[in-house]
């Protein structure tokens, strides 16, 4: 087997992962690749791939959940490779799947050479705004979560480098991102009228470093998690739903739950009026009209043992 390790130069943390992976990865057939810029890691996998087409060969995304979402998209349609995710960003939301909100099992080269791949699903997303398709492996999620997730962006973009940022976005979001105008289609069923305060569509299950949007997704099940929060007053979000949501204990409040739409599907439909912010694994979009499709066992993926 073979082993390409793809770390992420903005992370910070370059210089140290090629050391550790000089270490680790003594004797094995290993090649790295440092990104130049953001999304060049897509372009790079599929000029590897365009080479490299027989034995097995397992990739190491060496950052966080924008590293990831970058490899993931690289990788889709490839099927002798195998992805193991290195987790050393600032959120690591999809490492939280596997190992809870201690996503430190994931740090360990010498592990992940030995665990086991095996498929999980992928969600692919489509829209008019797009110049090609997108590929989620954790959540699509807009509304007040995509406010505060383009937010959080902008402060990382400003050289802001603080791991509360997104929970610092929370306050602008908090005044202006609460009654969106964007429905939802899942299986052909509208599940809101004209507004929304959020809505994700999981294959995982965090956002935002912390927040448990979609406790119950499961991405070897063929299905898509769909949630809609309809709008309410600011003091009901902050006193009865904000706790609940971060700690993913509102599906079990049936009290809670008469103001969410939840429900599985295969496809999923967004509409809106103008242009909003969808958030793809913590990158943005915008358009007013996307398609989002489960695609059932799409990658294989190293799992804890």
């Amino acid at each position: 087997m073979k082993h390409l390790i793809l770390i992420n130069s903005f992370a910070g943390k370059a210089k140290d992962i090629e050391n550790i992976v000089k270490r680790d990865f003594e004797g094995l057939d290993y090649s790295v690749y440092v990104s130049e810029k953001p999304r060049s890691v897509i372009n790079y996998l599929k000029g590897y791939f365009d080479k490299e087409n027989k034995e097995t060969v397992r990739v190491y995304a060496c950052g966080g959940d924008g590293t990831l979402h970058e490899v993931v998209n690289g990788l889709v349609g490839v099927k002798n490779a195998e992805l193991a995710l290195y987790a050393c960003g600032t959120g690591n939301d999809f490492a939280k799947v596997y190992g809870g909100r201690n996503e430190n099992k994931f740090l360990d080269f010498k592990k992940l050479q030995t665990w086991k791949a095996s498929p999980i699903d992928l969600s692919k997303i489509e829209g008019a705004s797009l110049n090609e398709p997108w590929y989620s492996i954790n959540v699509v999620n807009f509304g007040f979560d995509a406010i505060v997730g383009a937010k959080g962006n902008e402060n990382k973009l400003r050289g802001k480098k603080n791991p509360y940022g997104f929970t610092q976005a929370i306050v602008p979001a908090l005044i202006r991102g609460r009654f969106n105008k964007t429905i939802v289609i899942a299986d052909g069923k509208q599940l809101n009228e004209k507004k929304l305060l959020l809505s994700s569509i999981s294959q995982g299950q965090f956002v935002g470093g912390e927040y448990m949007c979609s406790p119950k997704s499961n991405n070897e099940d063929g299905l898509m998690d769909v949630t809609v929060m309809k709008c309410m007053s600011l003091m009901r979000l902050l006193i009865q739903y904000f706790s609940k949501y971060h700690d993913g204990l509102m599906n079990d409040n049936p009290k809670l739950m008469k103001r969410v739409v939840y429900t599985r599907a295969k496809e999923a439909i967004i509409k809106a009026p103008k242009d909003i912010d969808i958030c793809v694994d913590g990158e943005m979009i915008r358009g007013k009209e996307f398609k989002v499709t489960c695609l059932p066992g799409a990658i294989n993926f190293v799992k804890p043992e």
